[in-house]
């Protein structure tokens, strides 16, 4: 007797010949569908104070969502980084970075 018929595998044939049976399978029930997660809304980038450290931060996401950057600036390199935005707004702009006062803004203030 092999050890396969010995755990009740293996039957003999009337020839001889030894023949493996696999357990009958049993019924499983269904597996219940999965829900789609909700899409999560596009966030870019966060802006954030540090009070310990009078530091502002800007974190930039990826696309993706699997990476980020952090910035820590101080208050000048706030204001540079404010003056290199608004010199990409259009192309009439100051020399010291700071865009054109509109006709409008200029009435109200």
């Amino acid at each position: 007797m092999s050890f396969l018929s010995f755990l009740g595998f293996g039957k003999l044939v009337e020839d001889g010949t030894k023949v493996l049976e696999f357990p009958k399978p049993k019924a499983v029930a269904p597996v219940p569908p999965v829900q789609k997660p909700k899409p999560q809304p596009k966030e870019h980038y966060r802006v954030g104070y540090v009070s310990e450290t009078s530091m502002t931060t800007l974190t930039i996401m990826s696309n993706d969502g699997w990476g980020s950057i952090t910035l820590s600036m101080n208050k000048e390199a706030c204001e540079q980084m404010i003056r290199m935005l608004r010199a990409t707004y259009n192309d009439s702009f100051t020399p010291d970075g700071e865009l054109p006062v509109e006709d409008s803004e200029a009435k109200v203030a």
